[in-house]
């Protein structure tokens, strides 16, 4: 788990004013993903990214 705090004037649920949670998950067949959550200027993100 990545926690990347980003100091702006936005209150964000993620618990910081800003930035991201990253969490790295791998099925059981080896394939990986990276689960975030973001906030950025108010706005609030959630996506799931492939890895290499």
């Amino acid at each position: 788990m990545t926690v990347q705090p980003d100091g702006d004037d936005y209150d964000s649920p993620l618990g910081t004013r800003g930035g991201y949670v990253r969490v790295d998950l791998t099925c059981s067949s080896g394939h990986g993903f990276a689960f975030i959550m973001s906030n950025h200027k108010g706005a609030e993100f959630v996506g799931v990214v492939a890895r290499a």
